[in-house]
């Protein structure tokens, strides 16, 4: 009898040590005297809360959240001593929590009504942390409610060694031709307004991060940022409309500084089904350590990888590669993949297009602009590009792929055109690429964004397979001989051919308005817009078979199951 109350305690024991708990953190009803453990008794801050998260633990995050002093109703008044404009506040701020290999910790939001928004330094901000999960979450910045003048006001701006004595990099009224001809003081230790730069969601000294299905649009700074880490996982965010006020030459999609923990060769960090559009800068930027100031608009681009190197005094890229893949990047302002001074890296079935927003609307009446307007790679090793579609309009000499110093690299099996002008490449890229196809990739809609190439598009059953991904943007698997670029030819333009094709599933009504009907029950249901949203919140499932669409707008939408999929139109 004792050996079995033993054996039961043990068990016990054991049970609890691994039991994972369920915490709620609600900014606007909280209280961090509160358990946390039911959205009754959720905690009010993110920070606390943090500190009783232990291996396989989930913390939903519900409702709004803002930073200390936010304001929705700010506008700059002219006063560079503002306290508003220099918070470097955060709107979440998370440090030290750490899952394990086993048992990864998710941060998510709780339902759809949850949203960061934020205007000091960062909205979600998260350092010295690993095995985290990181999913759901709106992020919203402040730039629809910055105006470009206030972004020049505060350009120049900043303040040394933490004082409260603000003064200019440049003086107020200083023409452009003035500006590139001066010799200027290297600065060290000095912030800047964070208003103007504010970041969507930034992680650094972090490893084994998942980043999964979230949206950070309008943010002033970089959207994404991802700094000094190892084992990333962007898998299936949107990113839009950031950087635009920033003076620091920010971007969409950032992971800079990649820092190997191991030896292992494989793929760590991977950059994965993201839809990144529409982020470039609106005034020209500056370094503090530089002595010199380009007054140009040169940054923007959708996604950077920026010294995942040896050359770094405080991270090494020593072991490991990058894999970018299934990638949607358009109207970025100058590339949508870039790559400055990167080691092993994998650019495959990413589709880019017209990532020039800074050349054909800032300077469409100006000079020419950069030539990297796709995908581009500048001071690199051991670089692999393939099954890429690559849309430019060469008018002013733009390259689709462009390599800039870079040594053991492989261009091969992409697609590339040019709208509306006679299309040139790089001469380093023509020495060494193979297999390449200069012709309109014929997508079904790209005024309206939707890159699922036609029934007539060369970019059907060309890829190379040994490249290509198992699935593609939306998740349909590649099977047969795979098509080019981020989406799967034959999906949402209604081809299923027997050679290309998964289980295509009866859907009826079609076109429906408040409910469809599937053949059969069906498990693990989701329904995609033709963007590659997901937009099952919107919907109930009843039995795997009967599934309420009311909630969705007037559009074409797909349907995916753990066994097909097929697409329907639903209408009002």
């Amino acid at each position: 009898m004792h050996t079995f109350f033993t054996v039961i305690f043990c068990l016990l024991a054991v049970f609890t040590l691994n039991a994972q708990d369920v915490y709620y953190v609600s900014q606007t009803d909280g209280d961090d005297d509160n358990s946390g453990l039911s959205l009754n008794q959720a905690f009010q801050t993110a920070e606390h809360a943090s500190d009783f998260l232990t291996p396989g633990d989930t913390l939903y995050f519900v409702g709004e959240f803002v930073n200390a002093s936010y304001d929705a109703d700010y506008e700059f008044s002219g006063n560079i001593n503002d306290p508003h404009i220099w918070t470097q506040e955060n709107t979440v701020r998370i440090t030290g929590v750490n899952g394990n290999a086993d048992n990864y910790i998710t941060l998510k939001a709780y339902d759809e009504n949850t949203v960061l928004r934020g205007d000091g330094a960062n909205i979600f901000r998260i350092f010295d942390s690993s095995y985290l999960r990181i999913e759901d979450f709106e992020i919203y910045g402040e730039v629809e409610n910055i105006s470009l003048q206030t972004a020049l006001d505060l350009q120049f701006l900043y303040r040394e060694n933490n004082s409260a004595v603000t003064q200019y990099r440049v003086p107020p009224g200083t023409s452009d031709e003035e500006v590139e001809n001066l010799t200027l003081p290297a600065l060290s230790n000095i912030s800047r307004p964070s208003y103007t730069d504010t970041r969507g969601i930034y992680l650094s000294n972090v490893n084994h991060i998942v980043l999964e299905n979230n949206y950070v649009h309008h943010t002033p700074g970089n959207g994404f940022r991802v700094a000094v880490c190892d084992y990333i996982d962007i898998i299936g965010n949107e990113v839009h409309d950031c950087s635009r006020k920033s003076y620091s030459g920010t971007h969409g999609l950032v992971v800079a500084s990649a820092n190997s923990i191991d030896t292992n060769s494989g793929y760590k960090i991977r950059i994965l089904n993201n839809r990144v559009h529409h982020n470039y800068n609106e005034i020209y930027s500056w370094a503090p350590t530089k002595t010199f100031i380009t007054p140009r608009i040169d940054e923007g681009k959708g996604i950077s990888l920026q010294r995942n190197d040896l050359t770094s005094t405080q991270t090494t890229w020593s072991h490991g590669r990058f894999l970018v893949a299934n990638n949607l990047t358009y109207r970025n302002g100058y590339s949508g993949v870039h790559a400055n001074n990167g080691l092993r890296m994998d650019f495959i079935n990413n589709t880019a297009y017209l990532n020039q927003y800074t050349n054909d609307v800032t300077y469409a009446a100006g000079e020419q602009g950069g030539n990297n307007v796709g995908i581009s790679v500048a001071n690199g090793e051991d670089f692999r590009i393939y099954n890429n579609i690559v849309v430019v309009d060469a008018a002013w000499g733009a390259f689709p792929i462009s390599l800039r110093d870079t040594e053991d690299a492989e261009v091969g099996d992409n697609l590339v055109y040019s709208l509306d002008a006679l299309l040139l490449q790089d001469e380093e890229v023509l020495a060494l690429q193979t297999n390449t196809t200069v012709a309109d990739p014929r997508f079904i809609d790209p005024e309206d964004f939707v890159f699922a190439p036609d029934s007539d598009s060369p970019a059907l059953g060309t890829a190379n397979a040994a490249f290509a991904p198992d699935t593609d943007f939306y998740g349909n698997p590649r099977v047969g001989a795979p098509d080019l670029g981020a989406v799967e030819g034959g999906y949402l333009s209604g081809i299923f051919s027997q050679e290309n094709a998964i289980e295509k599933i009866k859907i009826s009504p079609n076109p429906c308005t408040d409910f469809i009907w599937l053949e059969e029950a069906q498990s693990d249901i989701r329904i995609f817009d033709v963007r590659g949203k997901d937009c099952t919140y919107l919907v109930e499932v009843s039995g795997g078979q009967r599934v309420e669409v009311s909630g969705l707008g007037a559009g074409v939408y797909y349907l995916r199951t753990s066994t097909g999929g097929n697409t329907f139109l639903k209408i009002n």
